[in-house]
Formats: structure tokens, sequence, C-alpha cells
């Protein structure tokens, strides 16, 4: 093992934002560039073995930084041999481990035999919960009954390391309270509540334009395909713009006849889609679950109403007014935004109550300075 740096963090995590842009990415991104700024010694371990050009052009490939690159493989479980290695070489004090897979349980291996101190960030609300991986494994569907098996041994594997990583680890954080409380539950363990972080910034000043903005990569739990069926049922006016922006899956590819007034952008950069919160109205999501999605807190501090079908973290959509909680219930989604597209809707209370939300609550400085009170503590 080397030689341990004071002040110095190491972030585990799959994918990082020279590659991918996801919302796990990008708050390991905040808080790498809040602890750069202070001076820490940073180290990040991801999979990045076959990503070398992408990596070497993105703006987000910081020399200060230094990584350690894996390669992720189609059978996840053994990803745990290659983190474990990289982490030998690794020089940090604290480790900060976020997004679960096999690297989770190498992390808390190597902290409980070289008596480091290891967070494990919950990403999403699903990370709370007991055998993750099976439960999504019973709704894969393969042609292949040898497939189909590896992969059930292979996510059986996984939920026991995963397990043994959460249970191990020195600290959980959590987003929120359901969280929180979930992770009391299933494991046993007290969580601290650490929020999202998002920079600080002023309100954007950019002039709004007609457009309902839908912002996530495509996966089954994301439910694309729900804003699709909005956009087809809705009769508007052809001033207004539906914006779908994120990795296209093959399931959307294949959806059929889509609404002439849909558009699909693909997969964007960040600033690219900051500056499609800057000048849109509406933002929908229609996520089955989800921690505290980085595209609220992008529509809150951009003044963009917030409609939400099911993803509704502590409540504060329906609580605090920060935008429109439907519970689950399509027709109610669908009438919120044909009353808000049709200027009949009381959108500003909501809009500044969510900039205001957003302001006190996701300050990336505050919540670095709670991580280092947690880690030193």
């Amino acid at each position: 093992m080397a030689d341990v740096r004071q002040n110095s963090i190491c972030f585990i995590i799959p994918k990082y934002v020279t590659f991918s842009t996801g919302g796990a990415e990008i708050q390991v991104h905040y808080l790498v560039t809040e602890f750069l700024k202070r001076d820490w010694q940073v180290e990040i371990i991801c999979g990045g073995i076959g990503k070398e050009q992408v990596i070497a052009n993105s703006s987000y490939n910081d020399p200060r930084i230094t990584f350690h690159y894996y390669k992720l493989r189609s059978i996840r479980s053994l990803e745990f041999f290659e983190v474990y290695k990289l982490l030998l070489r690794t020089k940090a004090s604290y480790y900060y481990q976020r997004t679960d897979f096999a690297l989770t349980a190498a992390c808390a291996l190597y902290c409980k035999r070289f008596k480091k101190t290891m967070v494990y960030a919950v990403a999403q609300d699903k990370d709370a919960h007991l055998d993750k991986y099976f439960n999504e494994f019973l709704s894969f569907k393969y042609q292949s009954k040898i497939k189909r098996w590896i992969r059930k041994v292979d996510f059986k594997v996984i939920d026991c390391m995963v397990e043994y990583g959460k249970k191990s680890s020195t600290h959980i954080v959590c987003q929120n309270k359901v969280q929180k409380e979930l992770f009391q539950k299933n494991f046993k363990r007290d969580a601290v509540l650490i929020p999202s972080s998002y920079p600080a910034q002023s309100s954007a000043s950019i002039e709004k334009e007609r457009i309902v903005l839908w912002v996530s990569n495509m996966t089954s739990i994301k439910q694309a395909h729900l804003f699709i069926e909005l956009v087809d049922q809705l009769e508007v006016a052809p001033v207004w713009r539906f914006v779908m922006i994120g990795r296209i899956s093959l399931e959307i590819k294949e959806y059929g006849i889509l609404p002439e007034n849909l558009e699909f952008l693909g997969e964007l950069s960040y600033s690219e889609t900051e500056s499609w919160f800057q000048r849109s109205k509406i933002l929908v999501n229609t996520s089955k679950s989800e921690g505290m999605p980085n595209t609220f807190i992008q529509a809150w501090f951009n003044k963009v109403l917030v409609l939400g079908l099911n993803v509704d973290p502590d409540e504060v959509l329906q609580n605090k007014k920060c935008g429109v909680s439907c519970n689950g219930d399509f027709d109610r989604l669908r009438g919120v935004l044909d009353t808000a597209i049709k200027g009949k809707f009381n959108d500003e209370l909501f809009i500044d109550n969510g900039y205001q939300y957003a302001c006190t609550s996701f300050d990336v400085e505050k919540n670095a300075d709670a991580l280092i009170k947690l880690v030193q503590s």
C-alpha cells in the first residue's frame, strides 16, 4: 500500500463525467471540484479502459486528479478484483463510493483491511433495498437460457457484494429521509443526510421559450415512453416544442411513429443540457423512482416549472410547493401540463418556491463541509 497523504480523498464510481454524464457522475464531479478548490489531493477510480480518446478530449479531464481506470465487464462481479488491485495503488486518507456494484465490496474490504474511512453514498432509493440486482434481473428477458443463468448468478453474487459493502462502510450518506429510513430498516444502519450539490449561481437571465423538457438517460426506470405518449395525447399549438435529451434506448428506437412536435436530441454534454434548462419553461419527469434528480435541481435554479409523475423526494413538490407531484396519476400529469401550456396555471408560485428551496438546500460548499466533518469525526 502506498504512503498516505493528509487531506486526501479517493472517489470510487463505475463511470465519471469524463465519459458519462449521469446524475451520480455529476454529483461526484461537483464534490471533486470543491475538494480541489480546498487543495485536497483527489484520486478517482472508475471504469475508463476503452474510453481513452473520449477522456483525453473531455473538458472534465483535470490534471490535478490522479485517475485509476479499470475495464467495465459484462460479468460485473469480476470487476471486484480489478478495483481492489487499483485501491492498493491509492494514497488517500478517505474513500467515497457512489453507485453500487462489485466495487462497493472492494472498497469496503480494502478500507476494513487497512483501517481506512469509507463513505457509501446512496445514489437512488433502490440503493437502500436488499436484493437490488436480483430484483432487476427478474424484469430482464433472455432468449438464451445460458445467458440468463450467467446473469442470474452474476447478480446474485453482486447483491452479496454490495450488501457486504453497505454493512461494512464506516459511514452511510443519504440524499433524503426516505432513503435514511429504508437504510435503517433494511441494513440496520444509521445514515447521515447530505443533500445533492450544485454550484452557486444566480438565476438565469436568458429569455424563456415555449419548451417542455424531458431529460434523462432512457433506461427502463425513467419511462421515457410515457413522455412520448403524453405529447401524443396533448392538443397544443405548434408554438410549443417538446424536447427529449438523453441516451436513446432500443425501446425508444422501436417505439413506432412519433409525434411531429417531439424532438430527440440524444445525449448532450452537461453544458449543452444546461443551456436547454435556461431556455425552457417546463420540466416533466416520468421516472418510477429516483433519489434527488439533478434535473429537478437544474430546473429550480433556472426557474423552470417541475412536473413529476412519481418522483417527489421528501415530498418537496407537494409540501413545499416547489412543483407539482402527480402521485403516479398519468391523467393528472397530462391535465396539469395541458393547463400550464395554455397559460391557465399559477406557475410563478411553484417556480419561485423551487428557486428559493434550491438556493438554501444544495450548496456544494456546505455539503463538502458536512462530508469533511463526517469523515474526520
